[in-house]
Parts: structure tokens; sequence; C-alpha cells
């Protein structure tokens, strides 16, 4: 509809009206989108979200909000509905074909925030990384890896990969490989099962050692523990059952 004014007057009251209510509509939409954020950010923290999910899920608000804010403002401006809506899908396809690997990883990170198949802390494997989750950002998975090392695996690989998250139940599981010359199996049950029960982080029972190889010399023995999942009850176990089993080789695996 095309508007006419009958004086300069009338035409810059039109135009302030204009700018006015562009104006408002823009101061309104980023105020708007901005507590829009904040409470989405704290509901799903309530929930239980963790922090990275509810970051991003509150930013993708926000930019919702802004945009329907940007569109209002351009249909005030004369821009035809059709048009621009056949500009935005022309842009939307192209963004999508030049940065396809970048969507890809983008929405496999929201399904990893959705499923949570694991959160920040846990311990996890994927491939040939081992470590903790730092966090998922927008395109990776923020990883520390067993040599204090910061991997970045691409979400789309976690998601089509076979993960293992070995701390997902709260506990850890180690395995000692006993190689003694002067003990016997008993007697090194025997001071395992001493010495691990006054340790609160090891959980009850304990499982019984097996011998893994014997000869005339020595004696292969491995021993299967589960502890709480902490690095604290990791090094004090391990402490604990070297210096019951002081004078043998002892092999220790995280699994």
């Amino acid at each position: 509809m095309e508007i006419t004014y009958d004086s300069l007057g009338d035409l810059a009251v039109g135009i302030g009206g204009t700018i006015l209510l562009i104006a408002a509509w823009l101061i309104g939409g980023w105020w708007l989108s901005r507590l829009a954020a904040t409470w989405v950010r704290r509901t799903l923290s309530r929930r239980s979200m963790d922090w990275n999910g509810s970051v991003l899920v509150s930013r993708l608000v926000s930019i919702s909000i802004k945009a329907v804010a940007v569109l209002v403002v351009l249909n005030i401006l004369g821009v035809s509905g059709t048009g621009l809506l056949a500009v935005v899908s022309a842009f939307t396809v192209a963004i999508g074909l030049s940065l396809q690997d970048v969507m890809k990883n983008f929405f496999a990170g929201i399904y990893l925030l959705l499923e949570r198949p694991f959160r920040a802390g846990d311990r996890i494997v994927v491939k040939d990384v081992v470590g903790e989750v730092e966090g998922i950002d927008i395109r990776t998975t923020l990883i520390k890896n067993l040599n204090n090392e910061l991997v970045l695996v691409p979400n789309a690989t976690i998601f089509t990969e076979i993960l293992r998250n070995e701390t997902y139940f709260g506990v850890r599981r180690l395995d000692f490989t006993i190689h003694s010359e002067n003990r016997t199996l008993a007697e090194i049950e025997g001071a395992l099962r001493e010495v691990l029960a006054a340790i609160d982080p090891v959980k009850q029972p304990i499982p019984a050692p097996h011998i893994v190889s014997s000869d005339p010399s020595k004696i292969v023995v491995k021993s299967t523990i589960v502890i709480d999942n902490s690095d604290e009850a990791h090094n004090r176990v391990t402490q604990a059952v070297i210096d019951a089993l002081s004078g043998d080789t002892i092999e220790v695996v995280l699994t």
C-alpha cells in the first residue's frame, strides 16, 4: 500500500514514526532475546542440563528472536515478504552447501547435548582417543587425554563411532597384574583384602584374584578392583597395593 503525504510536516511525522517503530522492534527484539536466553539457560540448568548444552540452546533462542525482529523491520521498510523469503532460502542453501561439515558437526553436537551419553568430567574412549571430557563446543568435543593434552574431536565422529563411557556409573576399574617370586596366591589375596578393607573408595566385595601364569620361579596373578571415579581414589588404592606387596612387580591398567 502506497502512503502519500499532504505536506512536508506529514512526511516528517511519517518518517519519524517509522524510525521509532523500527527502533522499537530492534531494541525490543534485542532486549527480549537477552531475557529469553537468560531464562532458557536458568531453566535448563535447573533441569540438570550441563553448562555447554544450556548455553548453546539459549544462544539459538536469542539468535532466532533477533532474526524475527530483523525480518519485521525489513517488512516495515517495504521489503517484499516473498522476495525476502526467496533470498533467505537461497542464502540458507548456499551456506548449507559451503559449510556441510560444520553443520554436520553442529547438529551432532546438539544431539549429544540432548541425548547426554556423557557429561563434562566423564572419561570416554572414542576411536584411539582416551580422556576426560572438558566440554562440547559448537563443532567439536574437547577431551583432555592421558598425557594432559587437549584433543578436539569432531562431534560428527563421536556421533557415528562406537563410544565407551568408562565412568558413566560413577566408578572405575583397576586391573592389577602382580608378578611375585616369594608369595603364594593365598598370601597375595590376604594382603590385598587386608589393606583394601580400610579404604572407603574401594567397592565391596573385592573379587578374588586369579593366577594368570606360573612357573618354578614366580607366579603372575591378576586382581580386579572397582573404586570410586576419581584420580584421588585411583592414586590412593594403587599406592596401598604397592605398599602391601612390596618387592613384587605390579602393573596397573585402568579399564
